[in-house]
């Protein structure tokens, strides 16, 4: 049915085109999206205050003009909107917060405004005794309230994986992990050669990006014990990326990597259309949850709604959106200080896509490498390649290098957001690596959250060395 009234068949493709391709076609000026989500902890170790989130809510309206544009259940504020449309929100619980930045032709104009957002909310953080941490996984998850936020799309995920996973509790897998986005727009001709580079780059994502520790810092067997037994047996064994993992086991549809090459528009197409649609409208103004069903199978069928679209996406490590853009997903959020790294990396990537699908042809022939692409990617967040490390250091500052040379073709100084990447003596270690490194070294756990959410490297950041130490005592952390 649409608008009540019932609908003839439609075609399958011609929807995938509406919904997905024909978005890329006529924007004019290239832009760049950014989403960064944010895990917000207790250092009480307790779960976040309301008074908190209440809070927050209100510096943003009060300081930075957002008014609120979405309500649960109870008519409380979970998102809110700025008139550089700038969106706030909890997009699944109260204990991650997400900035999904307008979309502009420069990286600039995008983080000048997000970190005028989180200085504001950090330094009332400070006040509340809370923390806004840059990190890919919540550190303090055992104290964190799991229960999805109480809004209509929450509560039919909650119902799908209570009737349709072996998550019966429903709540498991929404209140850890924190991802930063980046969208990147598109010439409908370069769409399957750039979903099938960044594709290949999905290891080189995690040796540069990732920054999501299993619970190690949860310190807490009670907490371990009502985990789902999938994950525990996967907590014994060392990533740097539990989030790969906490996806991977949360079996919700379309979130599996695409691990062949696209040879056309047309397998790309294809490929939207074997996607699966498991969250419908209710009815009126709600959704249920139903069994997956193939988007061309669903289209196929005598009646449906619009309405029964609104939540189909790609929920895949790379995906094609509904914004016309290609979203990169599988990116860890990082330590506060270098939160545009990524997008500058893959901006410079693709503004040098040419040379950048020279260089990742030649080292997969090199290498000889047989294996898919998300098959690479978890040798890289455990630490177990078997592509000799000087080949691997080689090859990824050459990427570095391209993208850092692509950055400058826009001549918007978007490079100086490769940071430390750039510096001749750079080690290539991800921010978890940092993290198990300066564990080693002494640092407490509450240091390394509080350097992880320092808002620039000349502060307290987890890629100084520890001259800086005792900050976060000073900052009232507990030590």
């Amino acid at each position: 049915m649409r608008n009540g009234k019932p609908m003839m068949r439609s075609s399958a493709k011609a929807l995938i085109y509406r919904l997905f391709i024909d978005k890329f076609a006529g924007k004019g000026e290239p832009c760049i999206g950014v989403e960064i989500e944010m895990p917000v902890v207790n250092l009480a170790c307790r779960a976040v205050e309301p008074g908190f989130i209440a809070a927050m809510l209100d510096l943003l309206k009060q300081r930075f003009a957002f008014t609120p544009t979405r309500f649960d259940q109870n008519g409380f504020p979970i998102e809110a909107v700025n008139l550089q449309q700038d969106a706030f929100s909890f997009e699944t619980t109260f204990n991650t917060i997400e900035f999904a930045m307008a979309k502009k032709p420069g990286i600039d104009q995008i983080a000048a405004n997000f970190y005028s957002y989180v200085t504001a909310l950090q330094e009332l953080a400070h006040e509340h005794h809370h923390l806004i941490c840059g990190m890919g996984i919540n550190p303090y998850a055992a104290y964190a309230d799991s229960k999805p936020l109480n809004s209509p799309v929450m509560l039919a995920k909650t119902e799908f994986l209570k009737n349709f996973t072996s998550h019966h509790d429903g709540e498991i897998f929404h209140a850890f992990s924190a991802a930063c986005q980046t969208h990147l727009d598109v010439e409908l001709t370069q769409l399957p050669d750039l979903l099938n580079l960044l594709g290949k780059l999905a290891f080189v994502d995690a040796m540069l990006f990732a920054n999501s520790l299993p619970f190690i810092y949860a310190g807490n067997r009670n907490f371990t014990a009502r985990l789902p037994a999938s994950l525990q047996r996967e907590m014994a064994h060392p990533t740097l990326c539990f989030r790969d993992i906490l996806w991977r086991l949360c079996e919700a549809p379309n979130v599996r990597p695409y691990d062949r090459d696209y040879a056309s528009l047309e397998e790309v197409v294809k490929h939207l259309l074997d996607l699966k649609i498991f969250i419908t409208s209710d009815g009126s103004s709600g959704f249920k949850a139903i069994p997956p069903v193939r988007f061309a199978d669903y289209i196929a069928r005598d009646r449906w709604s619009e309405a029964d679209l609104s939540c189909f996406r790609s929920l895949e490590p790379v995906a094609v959106s509904r914004h016309g853009t290609v979203e990169i997903r599988q990116t860890c959020t990082q330590p506060l200080a270098d939160s545009f790294a990524p997008a500058a990396f893959y901006t410079g990537i693709a503004e040098n896509i040419t040379v950048a699908s020279e260089l990742v042809h030649d080292f997969w022939q090199d290498n000889q490498i047989n294996i898919s692409n998300s098959q690479l990617r978890r040798q890289a967040v455990s630490r177990e390649m078997t592509i000799p490390a000087d080949r691997l250091q080689e090859f990824i500052n050459n990427l570095l290098a391209i993208a850092a040379a692509g950055l400058k073709k826009r001549k918007r100084g978007e490079d100086k957001y490769l940071g430390r990447f750039l510096k001749p003596d750079h080690e290539l270690k991800n921010p978890a690596q940092r993290q198990l490194d300066l564990l080693q070294e002494g640092w407490s756990i509450q240091e390394i959250m509080s350097a992880c959410s320092a808002l620039d490297e000349s502060g307290n950041s987890i890629w100084t060395n520890d001259m800086n130490r005792g900050k976060g005592e000073a900052d009232g952390l507990p030590v």
